[in-house]
């Protein structure tokens, strides 16, 4: 089966990093992977560096007639069987495209809890909602990252129900000798060694909520005088953030240093790594912290929920509760070998049900379902039951 990975995207975030992992598993699975994105997009760069084939297709407005003729063109003549798309407007497309070229399947992905469409109203919401159910018939699967995200999808159309698998995101393994010794970390950062280190990576964006972290912190540093924070990232919210440090007693413990390419490394420096969202689709970095044996602190809503096994391989605390997240990190830096247990419990979780090979297995067994889904001609027919994986 020869499948193309379709984001129009020209950013690396999470979405992006989903695509480079499971571009990489599924060839493995002894698929023809390729992926459809922006020539200048820092996926193609990654791609290229993996060895997977790129299709250039740049990003046109909403209904891209450019990009759909070539994906068009590209089903028809058998240089792809099946297109799968990351986001609303790379669905849009490839519905349309295979609706032209009469051959071939759609599988669409579902990354958050509520996409932008979501939130339209009046006539701009009724046009998206038609757009969808067109978009719906015409897409043979759907995946969801998380069931937080399926529930989601289900409540807004419920003639998804049956179209639905449920797939959490997975990482590969991570090459440690490829990472930077904490003590250097900790040096570059000008961290003192004994310091019990927070860290946080995370885009510095609303719903990421990292002032209620930089708000626990005060607590935090009341009762472990050597805690220290570290929140990696860059986003909308800086100068906020920036202020409320400063105007924080224990500011001069907390550090903002933007993005940084080897968060990776940040991580593995820490004793604990916190994820304070309002609500997290999934939380993909938490994965990375687990893979790196660190204990972990994140909240209670969405995605987590799926990741963290309260008190074993982590804590989860209300949203927006900066008291319950102060008393969950001072549990962790207080308790060592709590901490060091958790940690690992945390890592034998990530290696059982989170890893790339488990993600892509899983997508494959969708894809192949997809294929044998016949093109619709008429509106399409609720089923009754859910898969899930």
């Amino acid at each position: 089966m020869r499948v193309a990975l379709f984001i129009d995207s020209d950013v690396f975030a999470g979405t992006e990093r989903h695509i480079v992992e499971l571009a990489g598993a599924l060839k493995d699975e002894s698929l023809l992977v390729s992926i459809a994105c922006p020539f200048a997009s820092p996926l193609n760069r990654f791609a290229e560096e993996m060895g997977i084939e790129v299709i250039p297709i740049e990003k046109r407005g909403l209904l891209d007639i450019a990009a759909i003729l070539k994906l068009r063109k590209l089903l028809a003549t058998g240089r792809i069987d099946l297109i799968h798309a990351h986001n609303g407007r790379t669905a849009l497309v490839a519905a349309a495209a295979r609706r032209l070229a009469g051959r071939g399947s759609v599988v669409a992905t579902q990354h958050f809890i509520d996409p932008a469409h979501a939130g339209r109203v009046g006539l701009a919401a009724r046009a998206s909602r038609a757009a969808h159910r067109w978009v719906q018939r015409h897409t043979d699967r759907y995946i969801a990252v998380s069931h937080a995200v399926e529930k989601a999808m289900i409540e807004r159309e419920s003639g998804l129900a049956g179209k639905v698998a449920v797939i959490p995101n997975g990482i590969s393994a991570l090459d440690l000798a490829s990472l930077v010794p904490a003590s250097e970390i900790r040096d570059s950062l000008a961290i003192p060694r004994d310091a019990l280190l927070i860290v946080c990576a995370a885009r510095l964006s609303p719903e990421k909520n990292i002032a209620t972290l930089i708000e626990a912190m005060g607590k935090v540093t009341g009762e472990v005088p050597r805690a220290r924070c570290v929140i990696v990232g860059e986003g909308p919210e800086r100068k906020a953030l920036e202020e409320q440090i400063r105007k924080a007693p224990w500011g001069g413990q907390i550090l903002l240093p933007g993005f940084l390419q080897d968060a990776i490394s940040i991580i593995r420096a820490a004793d604990v790594f916190v994820l304070p969202s309002r609500a997290e689709p999934f939380g993909l970095v938490l994965l990375e912290a687990m893979a790196l044996g660190k204990p972990v602190v994140s909240t209670a809503a969405g995605g987590p929920l799926e990741i963290v096994k309260i008190g074993e391989t982590g804590f989860l605390v209300p949203p927006g509760d900066s008291a319950a997240m102060a008393g969950a990190i001072v549990t962790l830096l207080g308790d060592p070998e709590l901490a060091r247990s958790i940690g690992q419990s945390g890592l034998q979780r990530f290696q059982q049900l989170f890893t790339a090979r488990a993600m892509a297995a899983a997508t494959e067994g969708v894809y192949e379902r997809a294929s044998h889904a016949p093109i619709p001609t008429m509106p399409m027919i609720e089923e009754k039951k859910c898969e899930s994986y």
